[in-house]
């Protein structure tokens, strides 16, 4: 199950069929921007005083783009530092006078998120493995006990690595047996890791240290724990990672290469089935979804036989049968995925034999053969499904999931008669079941550990018609207090990329947001992963306008059929889901009571020059390929800054430590807003700092983020609960009432 998802995994990480570049038709389509500017003193000082080079002004593709801002590109330098104090000096003094407000949300997410949780165990041989998160501490520990019921004991403890929580685990994997564990620390959100190996017995760390490692994973050597192959870059300006040997006690300068291609920005990674008959290899350009899969027999010193090219379509192996054959999930001429028995001697598409066919609507992600029952996990409708089927493809029966739900599973182990989960949906997290395959049953287990949920309040789902009439599906989170009259602060979040899909989630933030008074939403955009191959390609590179049309499409819905109106209308998004909150911004200002755009990408000429960047032209193009130019250049942020337009207040978050999406991104757009928009528009920007994308924050950044967003919320569109948001309005209407006839009483002549 794993393998099928792993590049789906990878797209995630690195943010998050298509070969050629969009046909150059400049003649019908709009006109690019003016991207010629310079910036005068009045307009520097209005930004804050950042440093400028007015002569920094390139011909791309015969259109001059200017870029006086770039000087803020170099993070290091004392000028950018000094800048970026004044900005955060900014955000602290427009929130001030909300501190009772985010006081409430500080208190009302510090005591939600006051209790113990744990993961489901897993076990790697006699052994078992679980993380374990105790009230308010800064990180998760990794625990392991001798049964599925414990006694636990801490294993790997990140709180003990900085004072601050800013040191996170990145991710951990047992030997099989259970004896040893690989796992990678990074600090302060970066990207970078470092590879350690723990004996499970005396919780001590062997000497083997590997530094430097990024988006590492780790696979054991079969039935070893003294071995294993691990992925890592190569650190040089190719963006590349290769598969590596390490054997414990050796050094770690001369292990072998096991795998690597030539090929720019190639992302190349191991994987094993069960039956281990085969050692597999996947290869991606980039982000794009299409990896590339090659094989040999395990074991062996073959070279590598190669099944399918990345960038072609997807052969993700999930069962090696006895005579060699093997199935696979793929999308060649399936947009939405089909099971498929193959040879993988004589693996071209004409000689496959169809399982499982495509589906009318769901999406076959994955699957699984155990106790002779084949298991498909699908999407439906941006939750999950499980059928199962005889190995032959022979329909049986439907897993009784809760509808609008994701599971996650224990570790499977070969002899189990059951499935350990824990579904999460809107509005509860992590009730965990156990499955008995035999009798098709869930059987409930215990409640999640969360002390709250939203039980009482309404999950639905509703669709917006986008400008080229597509069908844009939204689920919206409300009180059944909360009145639809236009009067309801309203969170309206997307992402729209990478084929990432936004699925059923529970979120503390959520909750507190939405029990404040306030409706959530959350849009599932073309360019996602939530309808297939064809939803996916209709929202990234020369459809990528599609993505914002979508968004502006579920804004108006959203106003038209009073759930809230344009100024209680807050546009999130994080990310790619930045660039989407920005573009449509500028596209569509009057559609925004706010704006809140975190990590974004705004740059959309110079994306592919920092860290991974270049891994993004999947979704966003070359920008070195002129039609690519020419799509990017009239959306790109950045570049589209109307001088003197009037636009919705925009909080624009980013870390210093961000090594993903460099905040230099952010940094040039807040300080454009600043200079070059109406002078009476509000851009802020907030830099959180020892912080990066988003992974490994500690739970007391987590809850000081979101109470210093609720307080800019409540200060840029007013009070979240709609009864004070009433009487504030009543009392300002009866204020102005007083001022109108204060004035006529003392007009001239009256």
């Amino acid at each position: 199950m794993a393998f099928g998802r792993s590049l789906r995994q990878l797209a995630n990480k690195l943010f998050g069929k298509h070969d050629l570049p969009a046909p150059d038709n400049d003649n019908r389509a709009p006109r690019l921007p003016n991207m010629q500017f310079t910036v005068s003193p009045e307009e520097q000082f209005r930004a804050a005083e950042p440093p400028v080079d007015n002569s920094l002004v390139e011909i791309k593709h015969g259109t001059p783009v200017s870029d006086p801002f770039r000087p803020l590109e170099d993070l290091d330098a004392p000028a950018t530092a000094t800048w970026v104090g004044k900005q955060n000096a900014r955000f602290e003094d427009y929130i001030k006078g909300q501190e009772e407000g985010m006081k409430r949300a500080e208190q009302f997410m510090t005591d939600a998120l006051d209790y113990d949780s744990f993961s489901l165990p897993s076990r790697y041989g006699q052994k078992y493995f679980r993380t374990f998160h105790k009230s308010l501490a800064a990180q998760s520990v990794v625990e392991v006990g001798d049964s599925e019921e414990g006694p636990w004991r801490p294993l790997i403890d990140p709180n003990t690595l900085s004072k601050d929580g800013t040191v996170a685990l990145s991710g951990w994997t047992p030997s099989p047996d259970g004896k040893r564990v690989v796992y990678l620390v990074s600090k302060a959100g970066s990207d970078a890791q470092t590879l350690h190996i723990r004996d499970v017995e005396t919780g001590e760390d062997l000497a083997d240290t590997i530094d430097n490692c990024r988006f590492t994973s780790v696979l054991w050597d079969k039935g070893s724990n003294a071995s294993f192959q691990y992925t890592y870059p190569t650190h040089d300006d190719t963006r590349r990672s290769v598969v590596k040997h390490h054997t414990i006690g050796a050094d770690v300068a001369s292990d072998k290469t096991v795998y690597e291609v030539a090929e720019p920005d190639s992302f190349v990674g191991p994987s094993r089935l069960s039956t281990a008959k085969y050692e597999w290899m996947w290869h991606s350009i980039g982000t794009d979804k299409n990896s590339g899969v090659s094989f040999r027999p395990f074991g062996s010193s073959e070279e590598f036989r190669q099944i399918t090219a990345p960038k072609t379509y997807t052969v993700s192996p999930i069962a090696e049968l006895e005579d060699g054959k093997i199935l696979a999930v793929t999308n060649k001429d399936a947009p939405r995925g089909k099971l498929v028995k193959l040879d993988p001697y004589n693996a071209a598409p004409e000689n496959w034999q169809t399982v499982i066919d495509q589906q009318p609507v769901d999406i076959l992600d994955s699957a699984m053969i155990h106790k002779g029952k084949l298991f498909a996990f699908y999407t439906v409708d941006t939750a999950e499904a499980v059928r199962v089927f005889t190995p032959e493809g022979e329909h049986l029966h439907d897993m009784p999931l809760p509808v609008q739900s994701t599971a996650g599973y224990a570790r499977i182990q070969k002899d189990d008669d059951f499935f350990t989960m824990e579904i999460s949906g809107w509005q509860t997290r992590g009730d965990v079941y156990r499955y008995d395959i035999e009798r098709n049953n869930l059987d409930f287990v215990r409640k999640g550990a969360a002390k709250y949920d939203l039980s009482d309040c309404v999950v639905e789902r509703i669709h917006a018609t986008s400008k080229d009439g597509t069908k844009v599906p939204m689920t919206v989170i409300r009180h059944p207090d909360t009145q639809l009259d236009g009067s309801a602060a309203t969170i309206l979040y997307g992402y729209g990329g990478f084929n990432v899909p936004l699925t059923p989630g529970y979120d503390t933030s959520i909750m507190h947001f939405v029990k404040s008074g306030g409706i959530y939403v959350q849009a599932n955009l073309r360019g996602g992963g939530e309808f297939g191959e064809d939803w996916y390609n209709g929202g990234r590179r020369e459809n990528k306008q599609n993505v914002f049309d979508d968004f502006i499409a579920c804004a108006e819905h959203l106003q038209k059929n009073n759930y809230t109106s344009k100024d209680r209308l807050i546009i999130n998004g994080g990310s790619n889901g930045g660039l989407l909150t920005s573009a449509t911004m500028l596209q569509r200002p009057d559609l925004f009571g706010a704006v809140i755009t975190e990590v974004a990408v705004t740059d959309m000429f110079r994306f592919h020059l920092a860290t991974y960047g270049a891994a993004w032209k999947s979704d966003y193009g070359d920008p070195d390929v002129k039609a690519d130019f020419n799509t990017a250049a009239r959306y790109s942020p950045l570049h589209n800054v109307k001088p003197g337009a009037a636009y919705p207040k925009h909080l624009i978050k980013t870390a210093d430590h961000d090594d993903r999406v460099v905040p230099w991104h952010s940094f040039k757009l807040a300080a454009t807003l600043q200079a070059k928009s109406a002078p009476d528009n509000l851009t802020l920007m907030r830099v959180e700092k020892d912080a990066g994308h988003g992974a490994g924050r500690s739970i007391q950044k987590y809850i000081q983020g979101w109470a210093e967003t609720f307080g800019f919320i409540e200060k840029a569109i007013g009070p979240v609960d709609q009864k004070a948001y009433k009487a504030k309005i009543d009392a300002e209407q009866k204020a102005d009432g007083k001022i109108v006839q204060f004035m006529r009483k003392f007009k001239p002549g009256a």
